[in-house]
């Protein structure tokens, strides 16, 4: 496990044995790890995101993947995941993907990318995330990326009830909010008083999220079970993340909000490696939830 934030690391080591761990990518020779079935792995989204500002390759952040390729390449897995915001693909018009896109190609695998939609497998949230995969060219297997469902889901099939005394706000201008098309993001309110875009929409849970980000900033809710006007709470994150309620967060809630927004949906991953890795790898009795055993592996 390779991880420079020491909060991921201690919420990490809360809930899998792992012989080494490993802090800053930059400073670790490849040839010294031990040999890798399977590399899953991703880069800062900042220099990508439209959320962020979209410097790409000039954040020293965007050039961090060069790091995990240098990695696949000394060690050759049979196979690889890499996660990215979706943003990294039209990214000054295209030219930053194509850049990292040939740096994969020199590589020794077959590899396919494809953005996907966490609402789509599982969770109550629009989450676009692109995805490419690598399987190793001496190895005599195809792949597809697992087809879309229908959203089934919605936030209030994730409430976990709570005290919600510190997850109130103020509703003292609140304004009815027009929709202009039907999306499975239900927007009912607004607060006019708030400047930021997102920041002043209140949304319904009989929708879903919005994408939950690694900010500080927290989807409002009209809670349609409790009735009452609320943030969603860290539990609730966790849980449409798709992270099983028993997962630990050893850590404030501030950094749960963070280690979550930065997270792979853990569905779209147990559906990938579904698809992509042979049984032996998975354990008879797994759980959906438990997908993350797979990738302490």
């Amino acid at each position: 496990m390779i991880e420079i934030d020491k909060f991921a690391r201690q919420t990490y080591l809360a809930n899998h044995d792992v012989d080494n761990v490993y802090d800053d990518i930059t400073k670790l020779d490849p040839a010294e790890l031990d040999d890798i079935d399977i590399f899953v792995f991703g880069s800062p989204c900042q220099s990508f995101s439209m959320q962020g500002n979209r410097r790409g390759l000039e954040d020293t952040r965007g050039t961090l993947v060069f790091y995990g390729l240098n990695i696949i390449k000394e060690k050759q897995p049979k196979y690889f995941i890499y996660e990215n915001v979706k943003g990294m693909l039209n990214h000054d018009g295209g030219r930053t993907f194509a850049i990292i896109k040939e740096a994969f190609d020199e590589l020794n695998y077959d590899i396919k990318y494809e953005v996907l939609n966490a609402k789509h497998y599982g969770a109550a949230q629009n989450r676009e995330r692109l995805f490419i995969v690598g399987i190793r060219k001496d190895i005599d297997q195809d792949f597809t990326f697992p087809k879309p469902s229908k959203v089934n889901f919605c936030v209030n099939d994730f409430i976990v009830n709570c005290k919600y005394k510190d997850y109130t706000f103020d509703t003292t201008t609140i304004e009815v909010a027009i929709e202009k098309k039907k999306t499975d993001i239900k927007k009912v309110f607004i607060l006019p008083h708030i400047k930021y875009g997102s920041d002043k929409k209140i949304y319904s849970t009989k929708g879903i999220s919005p994408c939950l980000l690694s900010g500080n900033v927290r989807p409002k809710f009209y809670d349609e079970k409790n009735k009452i006007f609320r943030y969603m709470t860290e539990t609730e994150m966790q849980h449409i993340q798709g992270f099983g309620l028993n997962f630990i967060f050893p850590v404030s809630n501030r950094q749960v909000r963070k280690q979550i927004g930065n997270s792979i949906y853990v569905g779209v991953l147990n559906e990938i490696s579904k698809m992509l890795l042979p049984q032996q790898y998975f354990k008879a009795d797994m759980a959906q939830t438990d997908t993350q055993e797979l990738v302490a592996a």
